[in-house]
């Protein structure tokens, strides 16, 4: 389970300086900047870049908001 503290420490690891927060959308947490989203296994969230859903018309990394500037 994620808590709020946790979640209120819990950061994008793809923003360049690490400052973005990440939401709790059900069974994933979802960038509040690039909305790149990440599963929740077992309680336990997977912030592996490998294993993350793009968003919706982004066909890869590179394409992210937070990597375009």
């Amino acid at each position: 389970m994620i808590t709020p503290e946790m979640l209120d420490i819990l950061r994008c690891p793809m923003h360049p300086q690490r400052e973005t927060k990440l939401e709790l959308d059900d069974t994933r947490l979802v960038c509040s900047s690039c909305r790149l989203q990440f599963r929740i296994r077992e309680g336990f969230p997977s912030l592996l870049i490998e294993e993350a859903t793009l968003p919706e018309g982004c066909t890869n990394l590179k394409h992210l908001p937070c990597q375009q500037k």
